[in-house]
């Protein structure tokens, strides 16, 4: 072989090479990374969070992880670990007077089952959370009862990378049952949803009791109580009375 035809296998081969390098590259820059929920929330997201007649809810154990651990949790929350990526909610809040509760939800990458779509398991996953928060914030203390009966419709596909909105009321008491109802939805008028019209995802009807204690512990984080905290940007946050144990 002529050493002009050995350099022209050389560079066609190097060519080659070169191009699959490159479509490699390409094709991984083309994946769409989800690290985390994104920068820049939905407007129904901002908006509640610049509601400030709306109660934000705080639980301790959400935020203080060192403070968690000390208590006797042994890992993180399901639905409220802050580094979380599968299903999150980044934060619920409480509208005092019509007695809504509100949240945002991120669903992550490890939420997933359908390629690019969320496991309907989380989404129950969710609604089971909701179902048990609302109760209790309705009521005057955290954990003060357990989630007993989730019945989810889910309506439609949640795309990995989505966030969106979960609300819902217990709409009737009776004795210790709290029977409550919710939607997830995309909150509604976006830039992928024109019309304006909420998109449902999926329905929530459940049942939570009340005065059920679940835990084995007996301490003064058992008796916590809700109180409503003012921050200094004006913020009504209702928390739980557990900030001041030390």
């Amino acid at each position: 072989m002529s050493s002009s035809a050995r350099d022209l296998g050389l560079f066609v081969t190097g060519a080659l090479v070169g191009s699959g390098i490159l479509l490699a590259i390409l094709k991984r820059r083309s994946r769409r990374v989800i690290a985390g929920p994104p920068e820049q929330l939905p407007d129904f997201a901002k908006a509640l969070e610049e509601d400030s007649s709306l109660h934000r809810i705080r639980l301790r154990e959400w935020e203080d992880l060192e403070w968690r651990s000390s208590a006797g949790w042994h890992g993180r929350d399901f639905c409220h670990n802050k580094d979380g990526t599968a299903v999150r909610v980044l934060s619920y809040y409480y509208d005092d007077a019509l007695e809504v509760l509100t949240g945002v939800v991120w669903f992550g990458p490890d939420a997933e089952s359908h390629r690019g779509l969320c496991h309907g398991g989380a989404m129950s996953s969710l609604m089971d959370d909701f179902c048990g928060h609302v109760a209790f914030i309705s009521s005057d203390a955290p954990w003060s009862g357990a989630t007993v009966q989730v019945n989810v419709s889910l309506k439609k596909p949640v795309p990995i990378g989505s966030v969106l909105r979960i609300v819902g009321k217990v709409y009737k008491r009776d004795r210790r049952k709290a029977f409550v109802e919710a939607v997830l939805d995309d909150g509604g008028a976006s830039i992928e949803n024109l019309s304006g019209e909420p998109v449902a995802y999926a329905a929530l009807e459940g049942l939570s009791i009340d005065g059920v204690k679940m835990s084995q512990y007996d301490d003064a984080i058992s008796e916590r109580k809700w109180e409503v905290d003012v921050c200094k940007e004006g913020r009504l946050h209702r928390r739980d009375s557990g900030w001041k144990i030390t």
